[in-house]
């Protein structure tokens, strides 16, 4: 006589699935209900107390969940350099590698950033300088690339490299410069300047060194090597100085 089979239990399966419902609503419910804005706000401000040479405001956070938020109208200041960069916005997007993406937005172009558990970042993408320095004496968009490496505490990289390049630029004074570019590696407060070089007004290539003042940027001082031409004329030429005589 055949025995009949007994029909397996479906307990164990329901008493999971009712613990998955349970576990999913109450993180649902954590995710939705969480102040996440001010949470957010909360930690810039810390970071922004961690950072006495550097002072950052913002009007409000929106679009925010527990793994990003977006900062509206963040502004960035540095301790005796005048003025300031202006973020139309910046998304930030947490992770675990890269530990945070960062999204910023100067009134349409728009850079990438991305930050490292072991203190390096990377970007990539162009900057808006006449929206980034405030509708200051700067015009003009720029793209900038680099990969730096900041220990914690460090006032100024500690390696890395960093490449800047613009088709036009407005300087103060409405001086014109075209076709700029610029290349140099990091290494501590000392600048490897591997190529420095523009096309207009004047077609001029070089090479050099430079060293960063950590309390002003704009009292950077370099010197450099090269050959300038003007009209049919090609000679050498050297430039010393401060980012600022530079400049301004």
């Amino acid at each position: 006589m055949a025995v009949a089979r007994r029909k397996p239990s479906s307990l164990p399966g329901r008493v999971l699935a009712r613990l998955f419902l349970i576990l999913f609503g109450f993180l649902a419910g954590v995710a939705l209900f969480t102040p996440w804005d001010k949470i957010w706000a909360s930690a810039l401000t810390r970071l922004d107390e961690s950072l006495p040479g550097v002072g950052m405001t913002w009007e409000s956070i929106d679009r925010d969940g527990p793994f990003g938020f977006r900062v509206l109208d963040f502004r960035i200041t540095v301790a005796d350099t005048p003025g300031y960069l202006r973020f139309n916005h910046a998304y930030v997007t947490m992770g675990f590698s890269p530990l945070a993406s960062v999204r910023l937005d100067t009134g349409g172009p728009q850079c990438f950033l991305e930050l490292f558990s072991n203190g390096i970042f990377e970007f990539q993408g162009d900057l808006n300088l006449t929206y980034l320095l405030g509708y200051g004496d700067f015009k003009g968009t720029v793209n900038a690339s680099g990969s730096l490496f900041m220990p914690e505490g460090a006032r100024l990289p500690k390696n890395g490299w960093v490449d800047i390049r613009s088709q036009r630029l407005v300087l103060p004074g409405e001086r014109t410069v075209e076709d700029l570019a610029f290349t140099a590696a990091v290494e501590d407060s000392h600048l490897d300047v591997r190529d420095f070089s523009l096309r207009s007004p004047v077609t001029y290539k070089s090479s050099g060194a430079g060293v960063i003042d950590p309390d002003n940027l704009f009292q950077t001082r370099f010197s450099l090597t090269g050959r300038m031409t003007v009209g049919a004329d090609t000679f050498p030429h050297e430039m010393q100085g401060t980012l600022a005589q530079a400049l301004w």
